[in-house]
């Protein structure tokens, strides 16, 4: 046996340290997991956010008169019928004075079928509230304009486009809702949307589906805007505003914010978009009280 035979025989193969196995099974494990619970888990779960709205000026008529709002379902994604029947549910324990949507009920990436579109006026249709049901388009609405339309009406929801209604309690002073023109449409009108000869209005609320109007408000008299499309950057880390943040969102993703004495709530929405995964981000309906005090 030459040298080089007899130091191959010399080498001796050792297997991973038991350890090391164990160590790349956890972690794989916990890949796993943590890839279910984005995927299949965290979207699935909805909850009721409540806000109190304080505003000194209001008649106390209007105590405890309660809005609810969501957004952004994106049908066909990661939200199918049975998730939708769930979200209305939610809805109809809340026992809403009226009911908002801000938007993307459908996906420019998803082809409903005939039974999709009854299935969706017929859940829609479920929803109650005891004065008005009000709707504003969503970018991903705009695709099929007609169709969201025919879904909504069906359904019951006043579209706002660029305009106005209003919501009366009582015989009691209005509260002013107006809604606009998705802004990436370029067909919003802010002013347009507020007109009226109405001049005894108690609570100005503005409809914009894309949170990103705040920063355009100059000297509009508005109490309020109510905005969804952010889907909370859908991957929310400890210390972070949301990862996968998109257009005409700005730093505004989820709850509440505040510039110059204008209050915005932009909703966490119902479903996904392009990625169907949320983490530490569970979908969410709004629900807001009235106050004077």
């Amino acid at each position: 046996m030459n040298e080089i035979e007899q130091r191959d025989d010399e080498i001796e193969i050792k297997a991973p340290h038991p350890l090391l196995i164990k160590i790349i099974i956890l972690i794989l494990s916990i890949l796993s997991i943590l890839y279910c619970y984005m995927r299949f888990w965290s979207h699935n779960q909805i909850k009721i956010k409540e806000y109190p709205l304080i505003e000194e000026t209001l008649s106390s008529n209007w105590n405890g008169f309660k809005i609810i709002h969501f957004s952004d379902i994106h049908f066909g994604v990661t939200t199918d019928i049975i998730k939708l029947e769930h979200a209305v549910d939610k809805i109809n324990l809340t026992k809403a004075d009226i009911v908002i949507f801000t938007g993307d009920l459908l996906d420019k990436n998803v082809f409903l079928t005939d039974k999709d579109k009854d299935d969706l006026k017929k859940i829609l249709s479920k929803i109650d509230a005891k004065i008005k049901k009000i709707a504003i388009y969503g970018d991903n609405d705009y695709f099929d304009k007609d169709l969201y339309l025919d879904i909504m009406n069906t359904a019951g929801f006043h579209i706002l486009e660029n305009e106005n209604i209003f919501i009366y309690q009582n015989g009691m002073n209005p509260i002013q809702i107006a809604g606009i023109s998705p802004m990436q449409s370029q067909d919003y009108d802010i002013k347009k949307s507020f007109n009226t000869e109405e001049s005894n209005i108690e609570y100005r609320l503005l409809l914009s589906h894309e949170p990103v109007i705040l920063d355009e408000i100059s000297d509009e008299n508005i109490n309020l805007i109510l905005s969804g499309h952010s889907l909370g950057g859908l991957i929310r880390l400890p210390g972070t505003n949301g990862i996968l943040k998109k257009e005409y969102t700005n730093t505004y993703q989820t709850g509440f914010y505040q510039k110059d004495q204008k209050k915005l709530f932009v909703s966490n929405g119902i479903g996904t978009e392009k990625y169907p995964y949320r983490f530490l981000n569970v979908p969410s309906i709004n629900l807001y009280r009235l106050y004077n005090y």
